[in-house]
């Protein structure tokens, strides 16, 4: 190391440091050594392995053995990578499936977002009903009585949950349930189900149906839900219904667990 070299690395400041270690491992999806890093990097190879250390604790990097295995990015930032997925991205990936689950029970199907505290339609595909006029993308849905919030809700952590409906909620019909310890319940049931309902919870005479989008090792930020009339979505096709929602919504985890995968790849 010459002494241009030490002096810059003397002067640098440690989070530079740490940032170029992380746009260094993302060149290396398959994983890099932390003796290359720090060879990049010219620094020692002491100092390497502590800052490495310092990320992979708190899981920007992972390390997958003993010292001399390799370091690549970390479950953590790919779910800060994964929260910041635009929702562009997102309906063209998920317009397909959303046709699909439209055709097959001629009602209305959306995808719903969790962002921030708030739960809100991304995209949506109709046969051209009333509910068009009803679900509309950007549409906020209500924690505590939509199928779609509901079943995101049910995958947050306790605290986040609490954070949402512990507190006074708006009765929006007879049916809205209000009480905390009621919605608890049902997001256990949600839980055990895989599924969430709206029973005419949040419009009078309209329920829904919605399952989580769940991709592995990130957090559930996505739902699909059909919606209609109490009657089509329950009363007429209530099995069918829950079936497909399952089904498809299963599928459509898998197609975006692929996709994201590509697109961490291709941003790194």
């Amino acid at each position: 190391m010459d002494k241009s070299t030490s002096s810059k690395t003397a002067t640098e400041k440690p989070l530079e440091r740490y940032v170029r270690i992380l746009e260094i491992v993302a060149g290396f999806p398959d994983g890099i050594s932390g003796t290359t890093v720090g060879e990049m990097l010219d620094l020692p190879k002491a100092s390497a392995y502590r800052l490495m250390k310092s990320l992979a604790d708190v899981e920007l990097i992972e390390q997958s053995g003993p010292k001399t295995a390799t370091f690549k990015l970390g479950r953590r930032l790919e779910r800060l990578l994964f929260s910041g997925v635009s929702d562009e991205w997102l309906k063209v990936v998920a317009r397909p499936t959303l046709q699909e689950l439209s055709e097959q029970t001629g009602q209305a199907c959306f995808i719903a977002r969790l962002s921030g505290n708030t739960v809100r339609s991304v995209d949506m595909v109709s046969p051209g009903n009333l509910v068009r006029a009803y679900i509309v993308p950007g549409l906020e849905i209500p924690a505590h009585a939509g199928a779609s919030a509901k079943a995101i809700l049910a995958f947050q952590d306790p605290d986040f949950i609490a954070s949402v409906l512990d507190r006074p909620l708006k009765r929006l019909t007879a049916a809205t349930k209000i009480d905390f310890a009621q919605l608890l319940g049902e997001l256990e049931t949600v839980r055990k189900t895989g599924v969430a309902y709206c029973i005419g919870e949040d419009v009078e005479g309209f329920a829904g149906i919605a399952a989580p989008i769940r991709i592995e090792g990130q957090r559930t930020l996505h739902s699909l839900c059909v919606t209609g009339t109490i009657h089509g979505i329950l009363e007429a096709n209530r099995d069918r219904n829950v079936s497909l929602i399952k089904r498809l919504a299963e599928k459509l985890s898998k197609i975006l667990e692929k996709q994201f995968q590509l697109t961490v790849k291709s941003s790194t």
